[in-house]
């Protein structure tokens, strides 16, 4: 197909902004592949499957998807619980850790038949991520329609408190083996990938373990609301959703971590500078012959074919026009100051005392900067986002969901944040 005809075929779907995630060739090639109806097969969820994926920097989504996929998932969701999706891969993730800790014993030797092995995986896991996105996308639905017949007073805030997982996440486990006694440095080296989470950023070093363990210690422990016996199921259910979501993308930058040594010599055979392989597709490696995308490629996904074009689709220029935005209500109140966009790790550093935290999702290694800020904006996020959680906890406005915000603002804007009636807006 030629370019045009390719952009013709992407563009007959319906597309919508959704995801922005600092991810480029490397990560993305392992996305394409993970949405087939073959992958979700594998992991027992027949029907769930993506049928289209588009990435340009940033995630599209087609309605196309969830719709296709609806009989199956609202079926699932009657029969089954979240923990056969949650079950399976936490006992997946030992066993592809023992794999890639096997294959850094000698990364040098037969590097393309391990790199094989590591796509295999890191599709694997992709298939979760994707199958996380559909059940939420439901059941989100069926939670908020049962909580609104039963719970008294605000909804929104009764399912985000409630939904607060049950078991503890990575950042979580971390804080409670410092509290413990673990010290930083053997911290560092097991937990250092949670700052690698565009899989090929530096790990954390043993002083931004101790910043953020000690951020996390200050925050006050949260508590679960009182739970009526008719909620009870459905709420174990949200809190097990939640979890996963976490889950999913913990252990894919993992393994990405720790396959790193591997990763060394595929840059070394190859002549690549290691930080320049995350513009490299895995399965150009894979072939012996290493293929390098533009940052703003566009990769698209229908079916079992991929596509790619070397631009982006999309014109985002007119949002900078916008003055105001909408998102939901995390937590109430208001704050005005200077904005700091936050796309990753680095990024933390400029926030300072009072300023606007904006970005497009927060996660545990951003509550240096979280402490700091005076109010968070988000692109993305439902009501058991961590932003959302954080911001009940530190008593802070948030407004998420906007969808655009980081494409609105930018650093150095003075906007004022009304999480009382979920807008944001820049001050002239």
């Amino acid at each position: 197909m030629t370019p045009e005809q390719i952009k013709k075929k992407i563009l007959s779907y319906h597309w919508e902004p959704w995801l922005k995630r600092p991810f480029f060739g490397f990560i993305v090639s392992t996305f394409c592949g993970g949405n087939t109806k073959e992958a979700f097969k594998k992991i027992g969820l027949p029907g769930w499957e993506f049928d289209t994926l588009l990435s340009d920097g940033e995630w599209y989504q087609s309605k196309n998807n969830f719709q296709h996929a609806k009989p199956a998932v609202l079926k699932w969701l009657k029969t089954h619980s979240i923990t056969e999706i949650t079950g399976p891969l936490e006992k997946l993730q030992a066993v592809w850790k023992t794999v890639i800790a096997e294959f850094s014993k000698n990364p040098g030797k037969d590097t393309q038949k391990k790199l094989k092995r590591l796509d295999e995986i890191l599709r694997e896991i992709t298939t979760y991520v994707w199958a996380t996105h559909v059940a939420e996308h439901f059941f989100s639905q069926i939670l908020k329609t049962q909580v609104t017949k039963i719970a008294k007073g605000d909804v929104n805030k009764f399912i985000g408190d409630a939904a607060f997982p049950s078991k503890l996440n990575a950042a979580e486990q971390m804080v409670e083996e410092y509290k413990n006694g673990v010290s930083p440095k053997i911290l560092a080296k097991k937990y250092g990938w949670m700052r690698a989470r565009d899989g090929f950023a530096d790990g954390y070093t043993e002083n931004e373990i101790a910043k953020i363990t000690e951020h996390a210690q200050s925050l006050s422990k949260h508590q679960h609301p009182i739970v009526p016996k008719a909620l009870e199921k459905i709420v174990a259910e949200a809190r097990e959703l939640v979890y996963l979501r976490m889950l999913r993308m913990d252990c894919y930058f993992e393994l990405m971590f720790l396959a790193r040594p591997l990763l060394e010599a595929a840059a070394k055979k190859y002549k690549i500078p290691f930080i320049e392989l995350k513009f490299y597709s895995l399965k150009s490696l894979i072939k012996g012959k290493p293929k390098k995308y533009p940052a703003n490629a566009t990769w698209a996904a229908i079916g079992n074919k991929i596509y790619y074009l070397d631009h982006p689709l999309f014109d985002q220029s007119s949002l900078t026009n916008a003055t105001e935005i909408k998102g939901n209500i995390a937590q109430m109140g208001y704050a005005k100051g200077e904005v700091k966009i936050v796309m990753s790790v680095k990024d933390i550093p400029k926030v300072k005392k009072g300023d606007i935290l904006v970005t497009y999702m927060t996660s545990p290694n951003f509550l240096p900067a979280m402490k700091l800020a005076s109010a968070f904006v988000t692109d993305e996020g439902g009501l058991t986002c961590h932003a959302a959680i954080v911001a009940r906890e530190m008593k802070k406005p948030c407004v998420i969901g906007t969808k655009i915000a980081t494409n609105v603002f930018k650093d150095g804007d003075l906007i004022e944040v009304n999480a009382n009636e979920g807008t944001v807006k820049k001050i002239t």
